[in-house]
């Protein structure tokens, strides 16, 4: 949560407008890596002192360890991007492993050879995002592109902040949506009915991994694309495929965990399994509605755009949780993960067309349906096979939908050339 505020969203400013300058543009690319470097250093300087004051007066437990694993974990995300930017996705990738492989060995042998406890798990982590900082920097050289000649920041310097501030709130109000709803559980329901329900979230964590994937991908596709003359078709195409493959994974997500509950969580949690079908279909409306759409509002450099409906969403979010949970209990906060996303996909449907005018295909009535209906054999089988049958029938008929489309997409495209 405390990223984006040390960070001040320069991953994404940097990522954002690294793509937009041109190979041999040195001059643009040092002025944006020096303001980013120079926010970045301020920011963290600030960060510091405030911890500072904070570890003088207050005793928190692997305070320290926190902070340095929150100022090297924000110094490698917006490098990182940086690299991405740059068009670098190699050494994003190697820095990103580089990280990884560090932080793994080094917690091995601290705890298995000097039973280091929970706090060599921080210190580990600190050394492999320095790893990563080091490797990508190293392929890079993106600070050196600050420390030449005195270039004029001024203007870029304002269309930076511009772009990047915005997104601090949007941020923190996608966080509280994210997770007030267990906050809220636990106020209302008691940690046991909060333990169910996290155990149901950890598994929707899949889609959302996925959904970053292509997040990562689309970003850099849709401020490509997003002066070509066939955007629209674009856009409708990338987002009409989108739809199908979420269905596709929705079907084989919620199926496969009816059929290895039994081993993956413990007996005290297994009522978590009614939770996972709804849980799996925001998460379904989650990336719909942001893994696509934010990128659209970054290419149209309007992050400013993008606050109003998450903010709404948030507060749309917290006051269903109130009044749904005391009722419904459980599957309340189901229900209004739903809502809340569903109003946040309708939302930027609408707002987004000032910038592209999206066509939705009535093809994807079929994948819409079928995840719908899927909670037919969902709730009502008891029989593993007939699970499996749904499943392979669910995913079959979906993917016949989209060969079908695709064929009619791909002739369409031959009479129009």
């Amino acid at each position: 949560m405390l990223v984006p505020v040390v960070t001040l969203q320069m991953r994404e400013g940097a990522f954002r407008f690294m793509m937009a300058t041109a190979a041999d543009d040195d001059v643009s690319r040092r002025q944006i890596a020096t303001v980013v470097y120079q926010s970045l250093a301020t920011s963290i300087g600030a960060t510091l002192l405030i911890a500072l004051a904070m570890g003088l007066t207050l005793h928190i437990r692997l305070f320290w360890p926190t902070v340095a694993m929150l100022v090297t974990f924000s110094i490698h995300e917006v490098v990182a991007q940086m690299c991405r930017g740059l068009k670098r996705n190699d050494v994003y990738v190697q820095g990103n492993i580089a990280c990884a492989l560090v932080t793994a060995v080094v917690s091995a042998i601290l705890l298995l050879v000097f039973h280091g406890g929970v706090e060599s798990i921080f210190w580990a982590n600190v050394l492999g995002h320095v790893a990563g900082i080091g490797l990508c920097e190293a392929r890079t050289r993106t600070l050196r592109l600050c420390l030449g000649a005195k270039v004029d920041t001024k203007t870029v310097r304002k269309e930076l902040l511009r772009y990047c501030l915005p997104m601090i709130p949007l941020t923190l109000c996608w966080w509280m949506t994210v997770n007030s709803d267990r906050l809220l559980i636990k106020h209302f329901l008691g940690l046991d009915s909060n333990g169910v329900y996290a155990v149901a979230m950890r598994f929707s964590a899949v889609i959302h991994a996925l959904a970053l994937i292509f997040y990562q991908t689309w970003q850099e596709s849709a401020i490509t694309q997003f002066k070509s003359k066939d955007r629209d078709a674009y856009y409708s195409r990338v987002y009409n495929v989108y739809i199908f493959a979420l269905a596709s994974i929705f079907i084989l997500y919620v199926f496969l965990l009816k059929l290895n509950i039994g081993w993956l969580v413990a007996d005290a949690y297994r009522s978590c399994l009614p939770l996972i079908f709804p849980l799996g279909l925001a998460s379904v409306l989650s990336a719909l509605s942001s893994s696509f759409f934010d990128p659209i509002y970054q290419s149209a450099g309007n992050t400013r755009r993008a606050v109003p409906a998450v903010v709404l969403t948030a507060c749309l979010s917290v006051g269903l949780n109130c009044v749904l949970l005391p009722v419904l209990q459980l599957p309340g906060a189901c229900l209004t993960a739903i809502l809340a996303y569903g109003f946040l996909l309708i939302y930027r449907l609408i707002d987004t067309r000032r910038y592209v005018k999206l066509h939705i295909t009535a093809a994807i009535l079929i994948p819409v349906a079928v995840m719908a209906l899927a909670a037919i054999p969902y709730y009502a089988s008891r029989w593993m096979m007939a699970d499996v049958a749904s499943m392979v029938v669910a995913v079959a008929v979906i993917g016949l939908s989209f060969v079908i489309y695709s064929r009619k997409h791909h002739d369409k495209g031959e009479q129009t050339a």
